[in-house]
């Protein structure tokens, strides 16, 4: 080859290079801001609760969601064969069932908190997994549960943020998150997820609203801006941050993207203590600190290829 063919292979490959690296600055900073909008729809789901109780609140909340994703892709659900729906089902079941745990918690529950809470679904899934699927769980899981155990008691002892009935349900709505993570790690494929995820929203509106007409609650929006709230949760944290993820993970290491996705509670966090004036002391946030590093610890661990890789479904 001639010096100028060189000199050209060597021009393309290092643009080929350059092209990736900023594909994949651009992937982190787009996934980065999908994890900010999922840290806000703690706050924003908290201010709206006064308006709308918790089973007609998700009932819109799930049922605007699934309307978009059935209308963008018809067949999708369709396409499914009988075991993949039977098993989409189960995950409707373990979604809608986390969010109106979380949901009716949050009612009475810090949102940054909340946010800290919830995100030990990340660390409960090994466990979920190894009783559920036989997987090993690893050291560095067991290390994981250990030190976000440390983070829950600080939180509890953390002034105003005690361990109440609703950080209990919390905690039990991230067992049921558990349970949707390592279902979509176990049955969700390139092929079926999405088809998967819109049967699975439905899955939750329904019983969100089940929830709602059994208590007497099905109600509208009352205000324009309990709509604009559901708006933005069910268009932007849900439907556009699933493709912003889908797009991100496509370009980003598993590890990566779920480092980035580790975020989230931090940013629930700030955004309540900064936008929603709530109020946390040192301890709770060392506990809350705790809890995302025992979410590293987890994910950078046994679990790296696995429910990193799986399809979001932010409804929080």
């Amino acid at each position: 080859m001639s010096s100028d063919g060189w000199i050209g292979a060597i021009l393309c490959g290092v643009t080929a290079v350059g092209g990736r690296a900023a594909r994949r600055g651009l992937a982190v900073v787009a996934l980065l801001a999908a994890t900010v909008v999922w840290g806000s729809t703690f706050l924003v789901t908290k201010q709206s609760l006064p308006e709308l109780a918790p089973g007609p609140f998700l009932t819109w909340r799930f049922g605007i969601a699934a309307a978009v994703l059935l209308a963008l892709r018809p067949g999708a659900v369709g396409a499914l064969t009988s075991v993949e729906r039977r098993r989409a089902v189960v995950l409707g079941v373990l979604l809608g069932s986390g969010f109106l745990l979380q949901t009716v918690g949050l009612q009475s529950t810090a949102a940054g908190v909340s946010g800290f809470l919830t995100g030990t679904a990340v660390l409960l899934t090994p466990v979920v997994a190894a009783l559920v699927f036989g997987e090993r769980v690893g050291l560095g899981g067991w290390a994981a549960v250990g030190v976000s155990t440390v983070g829950i008691g600080l939180l509890a002892g953390a002034g105003t943020s005690t361990l109440t009935a609703g950080a209990v349900l919390t905690l039990a709505g991230a067992v049921c998150f558990a349970g949707h993570i390592t279902g979509l790690s176990q049955w969700a494929t390139r092929a079926n997820a999405y088809g998967m995820t819109a049967l699975s929203v439905l899955v939750a509106t329904a019983l969100a609203a089940t929830t709602a007409g059994v208590t007497g609650q099905l109600a509208l929006p009352p205000t324009g801006a309990a709509w604009r709230s559901l708006a933005y949760l069910a268009l932007v944290a849900t439907c556009l941050g699933f493709v912003v993820q889908a797009w991100a993970q496509s370009a980003l290491p598993a590890t990566t993207a779920a480092v980035v996705m580790t975020m989230e509670p931090v940013f629930a966090a700030a955004l309540a203590v900064g936008v929603g004036a709530e109020a946390l002391v040192p301890s709770g946030w060392i506990g809350g600190l705790l809890i995302v590093a025992a979410m590293f610890l987890a994910e950078l661990g046994p679990r790296a290829c696995c429910d990193a890789m799986s399809p979001r479904i932010e409804c929080c």
